[in-house]
């Protein structure tokens, strides 16, 4: 067993001569650890010393993925993670303060900000649809949606996950937990250097056991467990590297291991969640899941492994190379690059009357003065710069135009936008993808840790944006195990953002007789469809609803005169057909039969009374005017 001593808060993960015991599963040996690795099979006092031996084991054979992380990092923002590569802080900041002052290009930046707002312009929607489904099921997957959208309203996902898909780009892995807090769900960014999983375990990217380390205020963590207010004021406190400045802290911080080991089986009973800290266990439960409380974001996914190559890995041969160009450029133009003044000697020329003075006099005999400047940079130095600059681009498959926010000559049609919005979508066309499924997935867990909070506690609510206030909705009761649900994602707005693009995206919707030029107008300052497409649908729905209910509950209400009269005829028939096929009640087929009869009478009732008379010819309605700007939409004046 991994031995905690009282002099260091977390001496298991760093002490390599501390002893241990045998161990009674099997053996991690690597120099002086021998920590025993089944910690989900040992009791609460075996557990506490155990995990700290896994994760400094972990910890110790990774510490790769900390340095590649810092250095990534500096090559993004010029800034590494402080406290993760066990150095002194001091000087880490001196180094680099000293080297503020060094010209950069920097296209990793560029590049990563570049793509951010490409992959995250649009707003995925998590959208619940049934297949299949009944009115209950239909009603139940848009209380669904108006439920996921709160809860992604509340807990400002599309910020967090934005930051999220930037930590991809840079560290190659993008991670966002979802976890409880005081009965609500809540998701925050989590950086992947604080992950552990073991290496071969994670070989193909499924581990079934993982790790997180993280150092939280003893206050804060003393309001999340106030029945272990002892054995949290008994930790010490912690840090994440073993350098003298690195304790020094006005912060009161003990270090926090939350672990994870998935069941083995479907009926397993080996699954645990334990949150730990060098004092004790702090809690212990039993974990069903087949997946862990995280969503991982991948930028470029290794052949084989857990963690994903970045874009910053990708580009830093390319920056190192760039900023040596910058360097001597720099250099050379303080070096040679100053203006000088050549006077002979023995020439009589004032010193003084050579300064920058607008009309100034510079009185001589002799030889007149000569102003050099010699030439101090080769254009091939330039000329090597801007071509790595653009091989940058190229190989990250983002347009220097669009990193300086500008488009090619001659691209105004709605069109040829449009194109060109394609070709450079293409080459992320995987990452825009994994974005979106980012989202889907996170609906799919905030609904799961929502229905365990439900079931425990009998109710769950959130709040969500309405057209005129703030609108409480409440958890729908169901099992998501045993309902038939599919998740799509669409963005937030499917028109184009450019003026151009917007009106040929309308002016499509017109002419298909999707929208009404009315409509159409309207979108081209607010293009809100949902609202549209809501109302538009409301009769259908309304029917639909009435003739649902009749098959499952047994309720009948009559049509109505305002009702779409010849769409609720096709729909009681098919639903009549539909009945007989699935051989359902003959009270419901009963009803079903009424149903029709009174659609069919109020339709002879809405027959006008008056005929035309015999012998006088109908006048013929005149043809709709087109116009040139929108063909074939009748309605609009040329």
């Amino acid at each position: 067993m991994a031995k905690v001593t009282k002099h260091d808060p977390i001496a298991s993960l760093n002490n390599k001569n501390s002893k241990k015991k045998a161990s009674k599963g099997f053996d991690i040996k690597d120099g002086n650890y021998a920590v025993e690795g089944k910690w989900w099979e040992l009791d609460a006092k075996e557990m506490v010393g155990t995990i700290f031996g896994v994760v400094g084991y972990l910890k110790t054979n990774q510490l790769y993925r900390q340095h590649q992380a810092a250095l990534y990092a500096r090559l993004y923002g010029n800034m590494p993670l402080y406290s993760w590569l066990g150095v002194n802080l001091t000087k880490m900041n001196a180094q680099y303060k000293n080297n503020a002052d060094r010209v950069t290009l920097n296209v990793v930046q560029s590049c990563c900000d570049t793509l951010k707002a490409k992959i995250a312009q649009s707003k995925p929607r998590p959208v619940f649809l049934t297949s299949g489904g009944d009115y209950k099921k239909r009603k139940l997957s848009k209380d669904l949606n108006k439920f996921s959208d709160g809860e992604l309203y509340r807990l400002k996902a599309n910020e967090i996950l934005q930051q999220v898909c930037i930590d991809s780009f840079i560290l190659g892995t993008g991670v966002v937990k979802i976890y409880e807090v005081d009965n609500k769900v809540c998701i925050e960014r989590t950086l992947n250097t604080e992950i552990y999983v073991d290496e071969i375990e994670s070989l193909y990217g499924n581990p079934r056991q993982l790790h997180q380390l993280k150092l939280m205020d003893r206050s804060q963590l003393t309001a999340m467990f106030p029945s272990k207010k002892a054995l949290i004021q008994s930790a010490e406190g912690g840090s994440f590297d073993q350098s003298g400045d690195s304790h020094r802290s006005i912060s009161d911080q003990v270090m926090v291991v939350e672990s994870w080991h998935l069941p083995s089986g479907s009926d397993a009973t080996d699954g645990l969640h334990v949150i730990s800290i060098n004092s004790g266990i702090m809690l212990k439960e039993e974990y069903t899941k087949k997946t862990f409380p995280f969503i991982f974001f991948n930028y470029a996914p290794r052949t084989l492994g857990f963690w994903a190559q970045g874009l910053a890995e990708q580009l830093m041969g390319i920056q190192n190379e760039i900023n040596k160009l910058c360097y001597v450029i720099q250099q050379s133009i303080n070096l040679v690059g100053v203006p000088r003044v050549f006077v002979e000697e023995g020439s009589k020329v004032v010193s003084a009357h050579i300064n920058n003075q607008i009309g100034a006099i510079v009185k001589y005999q002799g030889t007149k003065p000569e102003y050099e400047v010699a030439p101090c940079v080769p254009a091939e130095i330039y000329q090597e710069r801007d071509r790595l600059v653009q091989y940058a681009y190229k190989q990250s498959g983002v347009s220097e135009m669009q990193a300086s926010s500008q488009k090619p000559a001659g691209l105004d049609s709605g069109e040829a936008i449009k194109a060109y919005d394609n070709i450079s979508s293409d080459r992320f066309a995987i990452t825009a993808q994994n974005y979106e499924k980012m989202f889907i997935d996170l609906a799919y867990q905030i609904i799961d840790k929502a229905q365990e909070i439900f079931e425990r506690e009998g109710s769950y609510s959130t709040v969500c944006p309405g057209k005129n206030a703030v609108e409480k909705i409440d958890f729908p009761e169901f099992n998501l195990a045993k309902d038939d649900f599919i998740i799509q994602c669409f963005p937030e707005s499917s028109l184009p953002k450019e003026p151009a693009g917007r009106l040929d995206e309308v002016q499509k919707l017109m002419q298909a007789g999707m929208i009404s030029p009315q409509v159409g107008k309207q979108l081209l300052h607010f293009p809100d469809l949902d609202f549209y497409e809501d109302i538009s649908n409301a009769p259908l729905d309304y029917i639909e609803e009435s003739l649902d209910k009749i098959i499952e509950e047994g309720i009948y209400t009559p049509p109505e005169a305002y009702d779409d009269l010849a769409q609720a005829l096709q729909f009681g028939i098919q639903y009549y057909a539909r009945a007989k096929r699935d051989n359902a009640e003959e009270t419901s087929l009963d009803m079903l039969r009424q149903y029709i009869q009174d659609v069919t009478a109020l339709q002879a009732q809405a027959i006008p009374a008056q005929q035309s008379q015999p012998g006088v010819p109908q006048a013929q309605p005149e043809q709709s005017p087109t116009s040139q700007m929108l063909p074939n939409v009748p309605g609009i004046p040329g």
